[in-house]
């Protein structure tokens, strides 16, 4: 079996045909390694199928793929979020600030997008902590939980 090292590098532009296309954007410090961002051709102009995590890298690779596919961020007419979780729609907001576009979520999702901005960090911290316990999650993995807590959280920023 191959290492994650050893495998074949995978395109940072997938062609699935008939107008969709996909790309791999990174989730920082996470095993996952990345969330994939369909961008779908209408007759209006591109839509996104979720955006990626919050970060400047993150945003670096989804604007250099967008370019890959013959688009630019300026250019997106819309964002279709499949999940309210922050590598889905973490860069919703920035997507809408560069282009205008639209951004379509379930009621439920956009609940919990609003309910999260209203909560304290404090609050979320011991919410996820308290969680990640119950879940069996080691203690290495929730420590920094734990630890000073920044001010703001990843997720805030989304449209």
């Amino acid at each position: 079996m191959k290492s994650s090292q050893d495998r074949e590098p995978v395109p940072a532009v997938y062609d699935h045909g008939g107008g969709v296309r996909s790309l791999r954007v990174p989730i920082p410090d996470n095993p996952l390694g990345h969330t994939l961002v369909y961008v779908v051709d209408t007759g209006r102009g591109p839509v996104l199928i979720d955006t990626g995590w919050d970060d400047p890298a993150s945003w670096d690779i989804l604007a250099s793929g967008l370019t890959a596919c013959g688009t630019s961020v300026a250019e997106i007419h819309g964002v279709v979020v499949t999940h309210h979780h922050p590598d889905h729609h973490g860069l919703s907001g920035r997507v809408r600030e560069a282009s205008g576009a639209w951004i379509a979520m379930h009621a439920a999702d956009t609940a919990v997008v609003r309910r999260t901005r209203e909560a304290r960090p404090e609050r979320w911290f011991s919410y996820m902590t308290a969680k990640l316990a119950a879940a069996g999650a080691p203690e290495e993995h929730i420590a920094p939980l734990r630890a000073a807590r920044p001010r703001t959280l990843p997720g805030l920023s989304p449209a």
